[in-house]
């Protein structure tokens, strides 16, 4: 075997290498956060930002989504950075996000001590719709007397 024959082998084999790295790290789809939500709500709000594909979603908890997780509201800021899923896992952007969305939303970095508080969602899955009939819910800091 000569030395050329010996290089064109090891440079198709690492180009090869390459290709089949590329083929695999491409099919790895983002999941949901495996951790509890922070917030499980209703979107009452949906506010969409110059730049595309961002904004914020007012999610209020209601009971009959079962368990209150750590707020009971939260303006979540959504940017780029953000994973967006639907209820099957599948990848949305923020325009797919409506008023009565039911979601889990998870927030990274600090929550501003306001009500609602405010904070930065890493991820947000849609995991159904509020019922039409029933009237949005309110933040209960936010009820009129």
């Amino acid at each position: 075997m000569t030395l050329r024959s010996t290089r064109t082998r090891y440079t198709l084999w690492a180009v090869l290498s390459a290709v089949v790295l590329l083929a695999v790290t491409a099919c790895v789809k983002p999941l949901p956060p495996k951790e509890d939500p922070t917030i499980r709500g209703v979107v009452t709000e949906v506010t969409p930002n110059n730049r595309a594909q961002s904004g914020v979603i007012l999610v209020v908890y209601h009971d009959s989504l079962g368990e209150m997780y750590e707020l009971d509201a939260i303006a979540a800021g959504i940017d780029e950075q953000t994973e967006l899923f639907d209820r099957n896992g599948g990848v949305i952007a923020f325009s797919d996000l409506n008023v009565r969305d039911v979601v889990d939303v998870w927030v990274s970095g600090p929550i501003a001590e306001s009500y609602p508080p405010q904070g930065h969602a890493k991820a947000v899955r849609v995991i159904g719709t509020f019922d039409e009939i029933r009237p949005l819910p309110i933040p209960p800091g936010l009820v009129q007397p």
